[in-house]
């Protein structure tokens, strides 16, 4: 039996003991006049579908294809629904203390999403499908407050831990690894394994590059925060951990695949996530002005783009974590918030250009020479090519 057996399995005992558990609640709230039985029943009749369809042998592929994409818009949102009651259920009707019993059902979110990845996701073929998952799990999984009230935990740390997506980003990334996996596209680098091609002086002209930004975030910290201190180093452990699973790991590695016959693959798929790392901060227009928000994403194109070069270049994923995590990090610390505040004036739009030149600069010259062999190289290995994943157990 391989990995992707045992996460079958589980597959099938997530959504039965869900399923079991929705329709006992529906049943009660049903008995007690509560509209809510209303919304568990559909997600009584999506969960029973799902589980239908994996005990059914020989499914026509029709059927197959819709569920697929049913259970991969629905399902998590159950899920999420379902880890958050039973975490209250637990706390209220069997008056266990709060705090061990969130501990321990972090410890299960950390892992939920895996089994969904490998069954539901891994039966979507087409490259635009798998680039519209990863990024509607992204919205879901980050924070998993759905159904769970602040007000029953009792310590500020746990709080803190989920609602700034801490602990939504190790459950995405893990997500984002079963799922990628399943694809059999990229595989984040842990051990460094480079040939005789790769440039010590380039990997070290990368962290000199990047020490620039960094250092000015540095300089700028006049005092740590007073309070808060915990929530901005969660906020940018959310950043380093979960944006860089998505956009450098898990669309790099589909859109690799899925523009493995044009010729320009490398740079086309660079762009592509950059920009879209950089789109992603339109978020933040709901929490600070909108000219800060629009400078905001030119300096994350920037940084996506040299962040993007960096991981293809070396295959380490956990190096791009460390960078944006830090840079995110001291970033916070000297200003105490998430945001941008303040006016604009004319010194950062000449940071921002000189942002340009440094990182757009050296991702261009990244085009060429051996340079772009490596890259290259380094794409194959994270689209399916001379990868091997290993853990597969032979009774």
């Amino acid at each position: 039996m391989t990995g992707r057996d045992y996460l079958k399995i589980w597959y099938r005992v997530q959504i039965g003991a869900t399923l079991i558990i929705l329709m006992m609640m529906m049943i009660r709230n049903f008995e007690l006049g509560r509209n809510i039985w209303l919304q568990l029943l559909w997600m009584v009749i999506i969960l029973g579908i799902g589980l239908s369809e994996e005990l059914w042998e020989n499914v026509p592929p029709i059927i197959s294809r819709v569920n697929c994409w049913l259970q991969g818009l629905a399902q998590p949102i159950i899920l999420t629904f379902a880890w958050g009651v039973i975490t209250r259920e637990i706390i209220t009707v069997l008056h266990m203390p709060s705090r061990g019993v969130v501990s321990i059902m972090i410890l299960y979110y950390f892992v939920m999403y895996a089994p969904f990845a490998s069954v539901i996701g891994g039966q979507m073929e087409l490259s635009i499908e798998r680039f519209i998952f990863v990024i509607w799990m992204f919205q879901i999984v980050i924070v998993p407050f759905t159904s769970l009230p602040f007000d029953l935990i009792d310590n500020q740390k746990l709080s803190t831990l989920l609602a700034t997506g801490a602990v939504g980003a190790v459950a995405y990334f893990i997500f984002a690894t079963t799922v990628m996996r399943a694809w059999h596209l990229s595989w984040p680098g842990l051990k460094p394994n480079w040939s005789g091609d790769f440039n010590w002086w380039i990997l070290l002209l990368m962290i000199a590059i990047f020490v620039v930004p960094l250092g000015s975030n540095m300089m700028a910290i006049n005092h740590l925060p007073k309070g808060g201190f915990f929530k901005l180093t969660c906020q940018a452990f959310e950043a380093g951990l979960a944006e860089e699973s998505l956009f450098r790991f898990a669309m790099l590695g589909v859109l690799f695949y899925a523009w493995r016959n044009v010729k320009q693959r490398l740079p086309l798929a660079l762009l592509t996530s950059s920009i879209l790392f950089g789109f992603a901060h339109l978020i933040n227009l709901g929490g600070q002005r909108a000219d800060l928000t629009f400078y905001q994403i030119g300096v994350a194109f920037l940084l996506g783009l040299f962040l993007a070069v960096v991981y293809v270049y070396t295959g380490q994923l956990w190096l791009t974590m460390l960078m944006h995590f830090s840079l995110d990090w001291f970033s916070f610390l000297a200003t105490g918030t998430t945001k941008l505040t303040g006016d604009l004036v004319p010194g950062d739009w000449w940071a921002l250009l000189i942002l340009f030149v440094i990182f757009g600069g050296f991702s261009v010259w990244m085009m060429f020479g051996t340079r772009r062999k490596v890259m290259e190289r380094h794409v194959k290995r994270l689209t399916g090519e001379h990868q091997h994943f290993g853990y597969s157990i032979q009774y």
